[in-house]
Order: C-alpha cells, then sequence, then structure tokens
C-alpha cells in the first residue's frame, strides 16, 4: 500500500471511529475496513497498517485494533503471513441463497443442501403476552403467554438476517433446548409442521438491524412475514425476518 493510500485508510478510519453511535469500537473498525474495500480504497493484495500505527494513530487500544483485525480474517476479508503483514485477501462474490417460501424446512436447513454452513447468534428469548395483532395472527385470545425468539442468522459466520418468531407455548417445551434450527427443535419434539403462508416486502434497514447485520450503509431489506401452520391449519408460529436484498433469492415454489 502507497503512503499515500495508507493515509487516505487511517483518515477514514479515524473519521469513522469518531462518529458517535452504540455500535462497539471495533464494529466501527471492521465496518470502517469493509467499505473502504467496497470503495476500492483498499484492493487485493495491499498490506494494512501495523498494528502499532493503528494504535498510535487512532488513539485506541491495541485490543480494539487486533479484535476489529480477527473478525476481518474470520470473514476472508484479510490474511496474514509472518514476517510481512496484513494484506486484503481477493474478493468472490458471494453465491446468494435460494430460499423456498413454500416449503417447511427452515433456513438452517436450506444452507445446509446449498453446501454452505449455518448459524444462529442468539440475541434474547422470552415468554411475554400476545397483545391483540400477535393474538389475531396465532388465534389466540389477547394476554395468551407466547414465546417471543430473536436472533441472527449466519451463513459461513457471516451474518444474514434477523429474525423475530412468536410462538404458542405448547410448541415449546424447554425454550433453552432450542439451538441453531427452531424447524428441527419442532421435529425433534414432534411438533407437527403443515404449511406456509409467507409475505414478502421492502424497508431500509433501521441502525438496530445495521448493527445485527455489520453492514457499513444503509441497505434495503427484504422483510418476511411467515406463519406456520399445523395439518389442521391451526397457527404454530408467526415470524418476521429482515434479510440482506443482496444475499437472499426467494422462490414461492417448493
Amino acid at each position: 500500500m502507497s503512503k499515500e493510500t495508507n493515509q487516505r485508510l487511517l483518515d477514514k478510519l479515524q473519521q469513522d471511529l469518531a462518529s458517535a453511535g452504540a455500535m462497539p469500537l471495533y464494529l466501527r473498525f471492521n465496518a470502517s475496513v469493509r467499505q473502504a474495500i467496497e470503495q476500492g480504497l483498499l484492493n487485493a493484495g495491499d498490506f494494512l497498517p501495523s498494528e502499532r500505527l493503528f494504535t498510535e494513530r487512532l488513539g485506541i487500544s491495541r485490543i480494539t485494533v487486533r479484535k476489529a483485525l480477527a473478525c476481518l480474517e474470520q470473514d476472508g476479508l484479510i490474511g496474514r503471513s509472518r514476517g510481512y503483514g496484513t494484506f486484503i485477501q481477493p474478493q468472490r462474490p458471494e453465491p446468494k441463497l435460494f430460499y423456498s417460501l413454500a416449503d417447511v424446512k427452515g433456513f438452517s436447513r436450506e444452507v445446509i443442501q446449498q453446501g454452505r454452513r449455518p448459524d444462529t447468534q442468539w440475541i434474547s428469548r422470552e415468554r411475554m403476552l400476545a397483545g391483540a395483532e400477535l393474538a389475531e395472527k396465532l388465534q389466540l385470545a389477547a394476554g395468551t403467554p407466547i414465546y417471543k425468539l430473536k436472533r441472527i442468522h449466519l451463513i459461513d459466520r457471516r451474518p444474514m438476517s434477523v429474525a423475530v418468531s412468536y410462538v404458542v407455548v405448547a410448541a415449546i417445551a424447554n425454550v433453552d433446548e432450542i439451538g441453531i434450527s427452531l424447524y428441527d427443535y419442532f421435529r425433534r419434539n414432534n411438533v407437527e409442521m403443515g404449511s406456509l403462508r409467507s409475505q414478502v416486502s421492502a424497508a431500509m434497514a433501521d441502525d438496530d438491524i445495521r448493527q445485527a447485520l455489520r453492514l457499513s450503509e444503509p441497505m434495503p431489506l427484504l422483510i418476511v412475514r411467515q406463519t406456520l401452520f399445523d395439518h389442521h391449519k391451526k397457527p404454530i408460529e408467526y415470524s418476521e425476518s429482515f434479510c440482506r436484498s443482496d444475499m437472499f433469492e426467494f422462490t414461492s415454489e417448493s
């Protein structure tokens, strides 16, 4: 990397790190470097400044720098070579996830069948009382207890969507036993899954979604609202998923 490019990167990082916001410092560092790659400021093969230089010029701790670089390395954006330093990896376009809105597979099985690795980062699991709108969607009386499950879906360690599910209490014996896949939990516990009703719309990502999905700038999302029914057409789950529009392609046929 030339001295000019090096300086432009440091100037960009300094400006981005100084911006106010709830996002942790290492994630702002991470997002700024990602944006520099997307904008062509950094190219494949460019070497990044040393951890020491980042620390001295940006006024942040070496722990923050190492944590940010570890995330970038984990996502395949940078590489490290002993004796040479940290460099930008060649970037290959990520394949989209083809997701059926009609087939009752669930996110994780769709990902696995396409040869990729799913994961889930849990945000919250809570029991709550259904308000009038949710009660109507789940065909329950208002004030009936339900579960609210909020998590981030990842593919190959990269956040792809934020999902919020509202589930009837009878379908969950122990909420803490739900792992990567809610639908796999249903299958293990003999919860009958019949059909899905789906609706897709679009909206811009708000600050919370941008932070959860590690987005460096505003992006349109695809919002998928689904109701899962049993074989008697009784609702089990109502969900809202906020999906990266550049990484999903939805089909309506199974």
